[in-house]
């Protein structure tokens, strides 16, 4: 990741101009590679859309996320507050998928790799995986070891005991 420059003079000119311009409640500024905001109140945005859903930094290392703060850090440089409301995430697979009915499970892979899958309310700062229909695990790459009730969910994946069991097969080589 790189070091996010300080807005300018510039910036701070535009974004005033353009979010002032904005209607509160329905004045909606799409910023590609991030997301949509919506005027939500006379100096706030919300960001209600997030676009790239999947974690994917640009050429110089920077997610969608360090592009959020640098509109936050903006946005206090002109007396603005920026908040997070997300309605919708997408990627290039179409809209994030995590049903309501299962938040709260988790499962195991089959192979015993050490991942663990939790389905997990959506959170900005997240980073999710969909569970293909070869069932995949998104650590050992093994097909049908993950439960197939989560067959095209937007998981958590806590690889922390892969990561240790591929540590512990290194050293015993």
């Amino acid at each position: 990741m790189s070091e996010m420059p300080q807005p300018t003079q510039r910036d701070v000119e535009w974004a005033y101009y353009l979010w002032n311009s904005l209607s509160v409640g329905d004045g909606r500024w799409v910023l590609p590679t991030v997301g949509a905001y919506v005027r939500t109140d006379v100096k706030e945005l919300t960001l209600r859309e997030i676009h790239f859903s999947k974690p994917a930094p640009n050429e110089f290392g920077d997610s969608i996320f360090d592009n959020h703060h640098w509109i936050m850090t903006l946005a206090d440089a002109i007396g603005w507050t920026i908040k997070e409301g997300v309605l919708l995430a997408t990627d290039n697979e179409g809209e994030i998928n995590i049903p309501d009915e299962m938040v709260g499970q988790v499962a195991v892979c089959a192979n015993r790799c050490g991942a663990v899958y939790r389905v997990e309310e959506l959170n900005t700062g997240q980073q999710y995986v969909k569970i293909q229909p070869n069932l995949a695990c998104p650590c050992c790459g093994g097909e049908h070891a993950v439960d197939p009730t989560l067959e095209g969910v937007h998981i958590v994946v806590d690889d922390r005991g892969y990561q240790v069991n591929q540590r512990k097969i290194k050293e015993e080589e």
